[in-house]
């Protein structure tokens, strides 16, 4: 088998950020079984098939395949999400968007009804419905029926099935008018020519369609906003990710689609993150 020395040697040299670290967790997938068993040896001699999986999966991760798709999930918000190459794999500084979508859902008394533009994995929907009563349900859209086939096994794993719809469409396409609270979205925001300085992981393995923002990051924007401002009631908000540096230029989009008492908030990184704001 495979030692986790010669598995590190094998990562190290595929210029994986760390090695040890990712080989144990590895071999934890591979040998079903914890860290703690991992770090003090105190595990069986593995089998062929678990000797023989472990192997690929150090050859698949020096190949830079992302370590939440080997692994099939990727913890957001405090809960575990099944992922798959047909999703982007949910990130920490999108924890600010449910943030936000929870301080304005809790203070509502009567039914509260949000979409999320842009599902994927239905981290976001999910994440929100999970941490409120009832009275909230939500529409998780996306243009890819192998991302809403995820984001359905995402919300019957965790409970809320009854309280989610799943659309395929473009954008806000064929969603009522003036019939939403609120719409939250993680759009593509990365220009078109920066896709390829980032790392494999990401240029290699994610979505394109969820990355692509065009040349500028900004051209979803520009069609979504007109659309957001199509199915909100009166008074109704959004919240959007936004690329480092994007803050201004997104708020200024939305301002011109109608949108009033726009702000930007931080993430954990002290990066404007998100761009909110409402309808008069």
């Amino acid at each position: 088998m495979f030692s986790l020395e010669e598995a590190t040697r094998k990562l190290s040299e595929a210029e994986i950020e760390s090695p040890r670290f990712e080989a144990q967790l590895l071999l934890m997938i591979a040998l079903g079984v914890t860290r703690t068993q991992v770090l003090a040896g105190t595990y069986l001699p593995p089998t062929y098939d678990q000797e023989t999986r472990f192997m690929a999966l150090i050859e698949a991760r020096t190949r830079r395949i992302p370590f939440a798709y080997l692994r099939g999930s990727q913890e957001f918000y405090g809960l575990e999400f099944v992922v798959s190459p047909s999703v982007l794999i949910p990130r920490p500084e999108t924890e600010s968007l449910v943030e936000r979508v929870l301080e304005v859902a809790r203070k509502k008394d009567g039914a509260f009804r949000f979409a999320d533009v842009g599902t994927g994995t239905g981290c976001i929907p999910i994440s929100i419905l999970a941490n409120t009563s009832p009275n909230v349900s939500a529409i998780a859209i996306d243009l890819s029926p192998l991302a809403l086939e995820i984001a359905l096994t995402n919300a019957k794993r965790h409970g809320v099935l009854q309280r989610v719809e799943l659309l395929q469409t473009d954008l806000l396409q064929g969603v009522e008018a003036h019939s939403l609270d609120f719409i939250v979205s993680n759009p593509p925001y990365i220009e078109t020519e920066t896709l390829n300085t980032l790392e494999p992981e990401v240029r290699d393995h994610e979505p394109r369609l969820a990355l692509d923002g065009g040349e500028d990051g900004l051209q979803i924007y520009r069609r979504l906003f007109p659309e957001i401002a199509r199915v909100l009631k009166p008074k109704g908000s959004f919240a959007v990710e936004v690329g480092a540096g994007q803050a201004p230029a997104v708020s200024e989009i939305a301002e011109r689609a109608g949108f009033q008492n726009l702000r930007v908030s931080r993430d954990f990184a002290d990066i404007e993150r998100v761009v909110e704001g409402e309808l008069p």
